[in-house]
């Protein structure tokens, strides 16, 4: 969704908006910017979804049926994306802070749950990995789309196609459901990913971040298991953000 630039302030158009608009800047006694944050989910009610099969290609047990609220999926389809002081990582930190509906929690993650049960938080999140690596097909925005659109986690579980910013966010939110862990996205040029920090020792390819260790766990990178990162990338110009629970 587009803005307009006033004194260095966003305004977002709310409802669709003619080839000529007018814009009057009159200031109201007590306003304040709106924060675009969603902090709870947002109760708009109505039908779920139709069922959607996804499984992982390497673990028999993980495979959910998945239903989403279509009320939140059209909410989400004109919310408009912004940032912190022009910082692209809390964008996409907006996006994979938002909890999971209810709903499709309540479809999702017994089965999820079920198939982690009993193994490490290390072999867990290998499941995990697989899971949105294999059940999901990799499209890249701009030939879907036409431009450039971050998923909320339910959009991934909706549309028959995601990227790599949309399988990391859709990734953070179940390892920290799931798992209990901290997780931070990672962005190399052009790549979006994610690092989990374990509770225990794990191999791999990490970083520091905040001084604590994080393995990468790189959902579009198809087998990779935890602790591999992608070949190729521009290592050194990684930027990152830690999550919130």
């Amino acid at each position: 969704m587009g803005y307009f630039s006033l004194n260095g302030l966003k305004f977002y158009p709310y409802g669709n908006t003619s080839n000529s608009i007018s814009i009057c800047d009159a200031a109201f006694e007590g306003e304040t910017p709106l924060s675009l944050l969603i902090t709870r989910e947002p109760m708009l009610g109505g039908d779920l979804s139709a069922e959607r099969d996804i499984k992982s290609r390497l673990y028999a047990t993980m495979e959910v049926q998945s239903r989403v609220p279509e009320n939140l999926v059209k909410f989400y389809d004109g919310y408009p994306t912004s940032a912190i002081d022009g910082n692209h990582m809390t964008r996409w930190a907006m996006y994979a802070n938002t909890p999971l509906a209810q709903k499709t929690r309540d479809l999702v993650y017994p089965t999820l749950r079920k198939a982690i049960e009993g193994v490490s938080a290390h072999e867990a999140a290998n499941m995990l990995l697989n899971w949105v690596q294999t059940g999901f097909v990799y499209e890249y925005d701009d030939k879907v789309w036409g431009h450039d659109r971050a998923f909320f986690a339910e959009e991934s579980l909706y549309y028959p196609y995601c990227d790599c910013e949309d399988r990391s966010i859709l990734f953070s939110r179940l390892v920290r459901d799931l798992l209990g862990l901290d997780v931070a996205l990672i962005y190399y040029p052009g790549h979006l990913a994610t690092a989990v920090c374990f509770n225990d020792d794990v191999a791999g390819d990490a970083m520091l971040i905040d001084s604590r260790k994080f393995i990468v766990c790189d959902p579009t990178y198809i087998g990779a298991p935890v602790g591999t990162q992608m070949p190729g990338l521009e290592y050194e110009k990684v930027l990152s953000i830690i999550l919130s629970r």
